[in-house]
């Protein structure tokens, strides 16, 4: 259970740095706005991958209680106690939670289309959410800000050993 929290952080490394790849890398070379799906979905990856960690970390130490492995019970618990505890910023609490509703309504959607640089995306209601370069890369920048706080977190932890 002790490395639980350190794979978990791997693993948000990996999908951050998938993210910034697709970003910065792939997208100006292929410039199709879907690739915006597959940069939120790595970003949401990661973040949830961050949130993971904190959480173990919390749980190894007793302070959380045991929770279920859906995001619902992760989050409402992240959101309660770990974010208030490691004074992780609203605003990167708040990206996970639209990262997700992007993701269910990129899912769920009936119809999405690109638009320029942009990708509209459309609910059942045909109620638009668009996504653009510049929120993305916004996303992107508070994914690596969260992951340096997780890493602070964790770090804390492994210099308290004896």
């Amino acid at each position: 259970m002790s490395t639980d929290y350190l794979l978990a952080q791997q693993r948000a490394e990996q999908q951050y740095n998938a993210a910034f790849h697709l970003l910065k890398v792939t997208m100006p070379v292929v410039n199709d706005p879907k690739l915006l799906i597959g940069v939120v979905y790595s970003l949401f990856q990661s973040m949830e991958a961050a949130m993971d960690a904190i959480l173990a970390y919390d749980r190894q130490l007793q302070l959380v209680p045991s929770y279920s492995s859906t995001f619902a019970s992760k989050f409402g618990l992240f959101r309660a106690r770990s974010a208030r505890r490691h004074q992780v910023p609203q605003e990167m609490v708040q990206a996970i939670e639209t990262l997700q509703k992007v993701l269910e309504l990129h899912k769920n959607s009936p119809m999405e289309f690109p638009r320029g640089s942009k990708m509209v995306l459309a609910n059942s209601d045909y109620q638009l959410k668009v996504l653009s370069l510049q929120e993305i890369k916004q996303y992107l920048t508070l994914a690596k800000d969260f992951l340096q706080i997780t890493d602070t977190v964790l770090t804390a932890h492994s210099h308290r050993k004896p």
